[in-house]
């Protein structure tokens, strides 16, 4: 657990195609099934590195989740538009980009980060959650933070799909959220 964050529960990958990816998680690695994200997100609000950004900003062009045991895995593939996943692929990574954390006290660890002086890289509001990137990667390309505030909602989702990749007979690997 991150005393700072809270505890790890994600590590999430961007990557330049992502049913590639899937495919990938799938067939090697044995993890499945993957939910796509419905696009566009439908955020209350969201800002790229403190600019606010349109409600039907092109952020991601496919996202995905699934679960190992006790850790999600999540695909991410950048839209066109300029984002934080979009820059970690014109830098010519693709991998790990950030480990998501559960906020235990999302405004108390929100001050703490910038009096820290970590920069914000993407905030925003969805209605199952809040949610912040931090610019914790300088040292090490693909450990960004993500904390992230469930709502209830949130928790019920992630619950249900860790449940359903616990009894994951192979079959449909692919499916909707």
């Amino acid at each position: 657990m991150s005393q700072t964050f809270g505890p790890v529960f994600q590590i999430a990958y961007v990557v330049p195609d992502a049913m590639a990816a899937i495919d990938h998680m799938v067939r090697t690695m044995g993890i499945g099934p993957f939910f796509l994200f419905p696009l566009p997100l439908q955020a209350e609000w969201i800002e790229v590195r403190g600019q606010r950004v349109a409600p039907d900003y092109d952020l991601l062009g496919q996202a995905a989740i699934s679960y190992s045991g006790d850790t999600m895995i999540e695909i991410i593939q950048p839209g066109s538009a300029p984002s934080i996943y979009r820059e970690f692929l014109d830098a010519g990574r693709s991998g790990v980009h950030h480990l998501g954390t559960i906020a235990t006290d999302y405004d108390a660890q929100m001050a703490a980060a910038r009096a820290a002086g970590i920069g914000v890289a993407l905030e925003g509001v969805l209605p199952i959650s809040r949610f912040a990137y931090l610019d914790t990667d300088r040292l090490f390309p693909g450990t960004m933070v993500e904390l992230i505030e469930m709502g209830e909602p949130m928790r019920a989702l992630f619950a249900d799909v860790k449940d359903v990749a616990a009894r994951w007979d192979g079959k449909d690997p692919v499916r909707s959220l």
